[in-house]
């Protein structure tokens, strides 16, 4: 038989391990004074994209650095959005960090488009070092007023896949080629070439068939995700279309309500991501090349700079359009892309008379 006193702690003693288990992390939160941020980075990547790992790495990071304040949920697969929809719902909220593609909404970016002009740069890496410089002055802050920038996903270039050989400037004249974006489109009214506007899909049987000539990727997705070699017998090796400007962007709410010791110590993590997204994407380009160079009855040809300088000459007028479509900002941005590859030691292709100093 229990006595009074046992009887009553019979009865309080699983009452008091419920209270504790249930109050003992709320308790904690109160009385350190942090509440756990939970935040949704939404991205269009499937599983199996190279870039997967490193997304997934960057919000665990993110996380890490924030000492248990905030914790980054990652949502791939398109599955808060389509491709198309990643900054629209960022602005709205209902993603709080994702990745972005300013080709898929080309009207809203026409500045930050800007690096995709023929013979920008010749890497991923080159070419994410030049877009951080820009942010970094300010040149692309009106378009990106209602997010906060995060850090650049820079592509690498694209190459011509073409079942014509193609040695010299002038070989371009007359063909039909698959591209779409505004650019592209002026560069091949200068080369006197057609663009041809078909689904990515439909570009292996429209080459295999010779209803087209050719079709501009960058490496990696032309050999590996689409198959181009085995359909093109050439692959020209020169940077007809300079790669897109992709990138992370953060809800300006989120934002601000993220504690300020979180974000500072944030800050240094978008310039390394930013460069490791390039390395990767240039290594891949690599492989891919050489796994192009020794499939049979594909023939990589690199373009040599003498006609490389003839075809940058023959780009001035693209490249002047777009400026002046830009107006003040146009030209603010092409004299900042001149000071930084100076900076960088890079060969500057395309020079704008009144403009390259």
């Amino acid at each position: 038989m229990l006595n009074r006193k046992q009887h009553l702690w019979h009865w309080l003693f699983p009452v008091l391990i419920a209270v504790i288990l249930l109050s003992g992390p709320a308790a904690a939160s109160s009385r350190t004074g942090k509440k756990v941020i939970t935040l949704r980075f939404s991205t269009f990547v499937p599983p199996a994209h190279p870039a997967t790992k490193l997304f997934q790495g960057f919000a665990r990071e993110m996380s890490t650095v924030s000492q248990g304040r905030v914790k980054v949920e990652y949502y791939g697969t398109s599955s808060l959005g389509e491709a198309k929809e990643q900054y629209e719902i960022t602005v709205e909220g209902l993603a709080d960090l994702a990745t972005t593609c300013c080709a898929y909404t080309g009207s809203r970016f026409p500045l930050a488009l800007g690096v995709q002009l023929p013979l920008f740069t010749d890497s991923a890496e080159i070419g994410a070092q030049i877009i951080m410089e820009l942010i970094r002055q300010g040149i692309f802050a009106r378009e990106f007023a209602d997010t906060v920038y995060l850090f650049p996903l820079a592509t690498t270039p694209s190459r011509v896949f073409s079942n014509r050989k193609i040695t010299k400037v002038e070989d371009f004249h007359g063909l039909r080629i698959f591209g779409g974006e505004s650019v592209f489109i002026d560069i091949c009214r200068q080369l006197g070439a057609t663009p041809i506007t078909i689904s990515t899909p439909d570009v292996y049987m429209a080459l295999q068939r010779r209803t087209i000539d050719a079709g501009i990727a960058p490496w990696t997705p032309g050999i590996a995700a689409w198959k181009w070699q085995e359909v093109a017998r050439y692959a020209i090796d020169v940077p007809i279309l300079s790669g897109w400007h992709c990138n992370v962007v953060m809800n300006k709410e989120t934002w601000q309500r993220v504690p300020a010791a979180v974000r500072e110590a944030w800050k240094p993590l978008f310039p390394k991501y930013a460069m490791k997204f390039a390395i990767l994407y240039d290594r891949l380009d690599s492989i891919m090349k050489a796994r192009c160079q020794k499939y049979p009855g594909c023939e990589v040809i690199e373009f040599p700079d003498r006609e490389k300088h003839k075809l940058a000459e023959m780009m001035v007028p693209v490249w002047q359009k777009w400026v002046d479509d830009n107006g003040e900002e146009g030209r603010k941005f092409y004299r900042a892309y001149i000071k930084v590859m100076k900076k960088l030691g890079q060969k500057i292709w395309v020079r704008l008379p009144g403009l390259y100093e």
